[in-house]
């Protein structure tokens, strides 16, 4: 069995996640909200921004989430985020009602 040591930024997510209850990470939603519409501005311009947002949010994981408002900013880590939580057919779903 091999060992492969964990990073700071790692342990300090993980110790993110763990001390983020839903209650705290619902007062987020502002910020990640902040932190998500202008990435998805840039592919998806206009109201659809918007509600691809709006259903990331609503259908990311509290884990997602807690990570989403940990972040400092957008990265690479956050866009990879927020392509797994939109390429779920719920998130897809979520977004098709709302464009309705």
């Amino acid at each position: 069995m091999s060992f492969r040591p964990v990073s700071a930024a790692t342990l300090a997510l993980a110790f993110a996640v763990m001390a983020l209850t839903p209650a705290a990470a619902q007062d987020d939603s502002g910020a990640i909200k902040a932190l998500i519409l202008p990435m998805m501005s840039e592919v998806a311009p206009g109201p659809a921004a918007e509600i691809f947002t709006d259903c990331i949010i609503a259908e990311a994981q509290p884990a997602e989430i807690a990570a989403l408002a940990a972040a400092s900013g957008p990265s690479v880590e956050v866009g990879q985020l927020i392509n797994t939580v939109l390429a779920r057919p719920e998130t897809l779903a979520c977004a098709a009602n709302k464009a309705q």
